[in-house]
């Protein structure tokens, strides 16, 4: 028989390793090995003899154990032990001199792969000779390839935790030779654990002894040194915890001592439960005197809360504002992002000298941005702009340059930016704010001399196109509810509908009709909603109707908002939707809408659209824009007359309902006229009611209740309803304010109008009708006041006498 192993693998197998290379961690269950399984790794194999075979002795012995090991002799000195080592090696010299060695045992073992792949092949060997070797003692198998490729390409992942998970599952390790010389030598070996192994593990397959047991090894000094650490951290604990025991000096048992210890964790414990119980506020007043500022905080704030008084004197605030800015200052960022510190900033600059506003300015100008985007520091930018001089404003409005529009997106720095746009920006601030809108050229250069996008069109026409498509690109992330409702968003918005294109405008206004509610509240953003109405298409319209539910009311009565109300009533084809929606809606708060400054707008508007006598022609200029807007179908008269129709009935029955309220009114007065000039239906239970008011006791002069013809809107209403009479007879109307008046009157009310000088002039303005009828019902009831008209001084009576004189050739008087 001949193996393929040498004396040197043996000694090198057994020598015991003062060191070993540090080995990456390998999951064995995760990735088998890539160069095939070493039989290191494996379990030793039961070995079987094979069939036919003529060595019956060896066929009845296999698939039983090895014999179980002797016991270890002990040696008592030292000259006893190195005999016994000396005798071990000489008889192992003489085991294994017949051995044939391989190429690869003459050569030193190869640490590179190019020199594994350089190596012999074993010679084979008989299984005959195999099996008659297992009958004598136990050699080993050749490993020097596999020890060979391992020191080549390191120890595999997962090896120290397959040792760790093998040492878990209770394998047996047995010492080996150099280990059990040593431990005899020490006199401390214990025999009994081997006895006891071959005695309880008789008749079952036992693991092979250490020296030939491949996966088993020491353990490294990494994991010695973390054990032995480990347990000096749990000594140390112990003791520690033993110095805050109040007992620990006095003798007590290990139980005792364990049960104290127990108690006093339990105490720790009970502790911190007692601190999470306290209330929110001393809660947050434990975390707040854990900051490093704590101290100078609170006497920041009781500064302020004294400085920002009244009636604090100059002199005092003075010396407040210099004990405050010593504390504060160097800590500035910090302090101006809390809210109570925040406002110790603000009062500093609000009530601080300019030195100290400075001071403040100087420390915080890099931070203007970020503070703006900060829920409490953005109230000290705002703190700048108002009480700041014009350079901190300045500076200020600068810092915003290349961020509006990110700013102006975000939810606490859009106020900011809108605060300063509105307030205190100038005509070319605000361009500045705006040209990020228009393309990042803008942004980067500065246009001199421009100061709207007016004159930069007219400077750069070639640029126009360019201006529009960045503005379209930047205007549709701003379609936001929360965004919408600033005046510099309605700037841009506004621009972009009066230079695009018809086509543009109507993709726009498909994107922002929706949102159109929100931007009618200021000048510009009204203007946009009245683009949307005049550019958008039939179903965008309707669409922009439907957002106006239960908020008509309020947009009628906006100072911007009713010129929508104007534009909608203009070009809007489909009038069933108005009716309903809107014109319903406005008609059940008809007296809040008619008492209204701008909602009696939308009701003239209604009853007598462009008429020069209720709108400005800088609004009917407006208006007309929307004339040649190519959606609207229907002739604007046939518009007017369906939505006249439908309001006249409402408008009737409101004057009758209210006649001394309108009657009295200056304001309503004009309202009062238009119903009853422009109304479709029968005006007369509304004349009537007005002249049962002018048909009660007139007396001359009296305050407490005085009559309509003295009073300074009544008597105009008589006026106004009086001449329009006029051009209701040219109009072929047969229901006339003055009949119905003269038949209400009682006999001789007109006699007594002619007592003052307003009554004498409504006389006038009846006899100047020259309405047969009416004429002569004046005539009549005049009889005999020429001599009493002499008497009197003002001016009424002196023209109505002489109108009574130009007509007394034709009637008796």
């Amino acid at each position: 028989m001949r193996l393929g192993i040498d004396e040197s693998s043996f000694e090198e197998a057994h020598a015991p390793k003062t060191k070993r290379r540090k080995m990456t961690s390998y999951n064995r269950s995760t990735r088998g090995n890539p160069e095939g399984n070493s039989i290191l790794q494996e379990d030793p194999p039961k070995l079987s003899a094979p069939p036919n075979s003529d060595n019956d002795s060896l066929n009845s012995s296999f698939g039983t154990l090895a014999s179980p090991p002797k016991k270890r002799k002990l040696y008592r000195n030292q000259h006893q032990l190195a005999k016994a080592t000396q005798k071990y090696h000489s008889k192992k010299d003489t085991m294994y001199s017949d051995t044939d060695l391989s190429t690869l045992d003459q050569t030193d073992t190869p640490d590179s792969l190019s020199m594994i792949s350089a190596i012999n092949p074993v010679s084979d060997m008989s299984m005959q000779t195999t099996f008659s070797r297992m009958q004598k003692p136990m050699g080993r198998p050749d490993v020097t390839m596999e020890r060979a490729v391992q020191r080549a390409r390191g120890q595999p992942d997962g090896a120290e935790k397959s040792f760790h998970r093998m040492a878990s599952k209770g394998v047996q390790r047995y010492p080996t030779i150099e280990e059990e010389v040593r431990e005899s030598a020490e006199g401390g070996t214990d025999t009994s654990t081997h006895s006891n192994r071959s005695e309880g593990d008789s008749g079952k397959l036992m693991p092979p002894p250490a020296a030939l047991h491949p996966m088993e090894r020491k353990k490294s000094i990494r994991v010695k040194i973390s054990r032995v650490a480990s347990t000096a951290a749990g000594k140390l604990k112990g003791l520690k915890v033993k110095k805050n025991l109040n007992d620990s000096r006095s003798g007590l048992s290990s139980g005792k001592r364990r049960l104290e210890e127990s108690q006093a964790v339990e105490t720790d414990e009970s502790k911190k439960t007692k601190l999470k119980e306290l209330p929110f506020k001393d809660r947050r007043k434990v975390r707040k005197m854990l900051k490093n500022n704590f101290s100078m905080i609170q006497r920041s704030k009781q500064i302020w809360d004294e400085l920002r008084r009244h009636d604090v004197k100059e002199k005092r605030r003075a010396e407040l504002c210099t004990e405050l800015m010593s504390m504060v200052k160097g800590n500035m960022k910090e302090l101006a992002y809390a809210h109570d510190t925040a406002r110790v900033l603000q009062c500093l600059v609000q009530y601080g000298t300019p030195d100290k506003k400075e001071e403040v300015f100087s420390e915080l100008k890099d931070q203007m941005c970020m503070m703006a985007k900060s829920k409490y520091a953005k109230f000290i930018v705002k703190k700048f702009l108002v009480y700041g001089t014009k350079t901190h404003r300045n500076a200020v409005i600068k810092s915003f340059k290349g961020s509006v529009r990110k700013l102006v997106r975000h939810k606490e720095a859009s106020d900011v930016v809108e605060f300063a746009y509105n307030e205190y920006a100038i005509a070319s601030q605000r361009l500045s704010l705006l040209e990020e809108f228009y393309g990042p050229s803008f942004m980067l250069f500065k246009t001199p001399d421009v100061k709207s996008l007016d004159q930069m069109l007219l400077v750069q026409p070639d640029k126009r196109d360019m201006i529009l498509s960045n503005m379209k690109e930047a205007l549709l992330p701003l379609i936001d509810k929360e965004v919408l409702k600033h005046t510099m968003v309605h700037r841009v918005f506004f621009e972009f509908f009066v230079y695009a294109s018809d086509k543009m405008r109507t993709d726009m206004v498909e994107s922002l009709r929706d949102c159109v509610i929100h931007m009618m509240h200021t000048r510009d953003g009204s203007r946009v909603a009245m683009y949307c109405f005049w550019y958008g298409t039939a179903k965008d319209r309707k669409v922009i109707i439907k957002s106006f539910k239960t908020h008509v009311v309020k947009i009628c009565k906006e100072e911007h908002g009713h010129m929508v109300m104007l534009a909608m009533i203009d070009v809007v084809d489909d009038t069933k939707i108005v009716q309903k929606a809107i014109l319903e809606e406005m008609l059940k708060s008809l007296n809040e809408v008619a008492t209204d400054q701008q909602g009696r707008k939308v009701l003239l508007y209604l009853l007598s659209p462009r008429d020069p006598h209720h709108f400005h022609p800088d609004i009917v200029r407006v208006l007309l824009e929307g004339d040649k807007n190519p959606h609207s179908k229907k002739e604007k008269a046939v518009r007017h007359k369906e939505l006249l129709e439908f309001v006249s009935p409402q408008l009737l029955a409101y004057i009758v309902e209210n006649t001394r309220q309108m009657v009295l009114d200056n304001a309503s007065m004009l309202l009062l006229l238009a119903i009853l000039t422009h109304a479709v239906g029968d005006p007369s239970a509304a004349m009537k009611a007005m002249a049962k008011i002018a048909a009660e006791p007139f007396v001359a002069g009296s305050l407490d209740n005085m009559h309509i013809v003295e009073h300074s809107a009544g008597h105009m209403t008589l006026k106004r309803l009086i001449q329009n009479d006029r051009d209701r007879i040219q109009a072929g109307h047969t229901v006339l304010f003055s009949q119905v008046l003269l038949e209400t009157l009682p006999e001789g009310s007109l006699k007594s109008w002619a007592a003052c000088n307003r009554g004498c002039f409504m006389l006038i303005f009846l006899l100047e009708l020259d309405h047969p009828d009416i004429t002569d019902r004046v005539i009549t009831q005049l009889t005999g006041i020429k001599k009493a008209l002499k008497k009197m001084t003002f001016k009424g009576a002196q023209i109505l006498q002489q109108k009574l004189d130009a007509l007394s050739g034709e009637y008796k008087l």
